[in-house]
């Protein structure tokens, strides 16, 4: 069975992001993923200082819950996406220090399917998704389609957009059709 996790960069869990991201993953639930959701606000990330210790050592030194709890699930999943609201054109500030702190893995996501998802009311989508896409093809990551842009801004507003919606299935397809092709020996 694939393990795919879905990690959020919203402080809104009942936000437009999070509504996304739920669906996508109940669509790989549905054929047969097993699926976990992250919620970064919930966890205590320190920033990246940048002491290259991971170098020396082949971890992260920073003791929270990076380090003891997100790290060893990143390394567990198959599949992988991010998602995050646009916030000044751009992933949020924890999506982007999560980012920042699994450089001490570097070489270790390679392989790994991933998926994108943006909301934001119309500034900044292509910026905010083409940052995940970077951040996935420095890793070595298999980008698996070119994400879902969702517009929205209020609460709820997100369930209008059709096309979200449609491309939110798609992409669950996609990655598991990924997962498939590519991880032959796991299933």
């Amino acid at each position: 069975m694939f393990k795919c996790l879905g990690i959020c960069g919203s402080f809104r869990k009942d936000g437009n992001t999070g509504f996304l991201l739920k669906y996508c993953l109940n669509k790989l639930s549905e054929m047969g993923v097993e699926t976990e959701l992250i919620w970064l606000c919930d966890y205590d990330i320190k920033p990246c200082t940048g002491c290259r210790n991971c170098l020396k050592m082949g971890i992260c030194t920073i003791k929270d819950d990076m380090t003891d709890i997100i790290i060893p699930k990143l390394l567990e999943a198959d599949i992988i996406i991010l998602a995050s609201p646009v916030y000044f054109n751009n992933v949020t500030s924890i999506m982007k220090t999560f980012m920042d702190r699994t450089w001490c893995i570097r070489g270790k996501l390679r392989n790994k399917i991933g998926g994108a998802i943006v909301v934001g009311r119309g500034y900044g989508l292509d910026n905010a998704i083409t940052q995940i896409h970077l951040y996935m093809l420095k890793h070595e990551m298999i980008i698996g389609h070119r994400g879902v842009i969702g517009r929205a801004y209020e609460k709820g507003e997100i369930k209008k957009d059709k096309e979200a919606i449609k491309m939110c299935r798609k992409l669950a397809k996609r990655l598991h059709e990924l997962a498939k092709l590519t991880h032959k020996n796991h299933v």
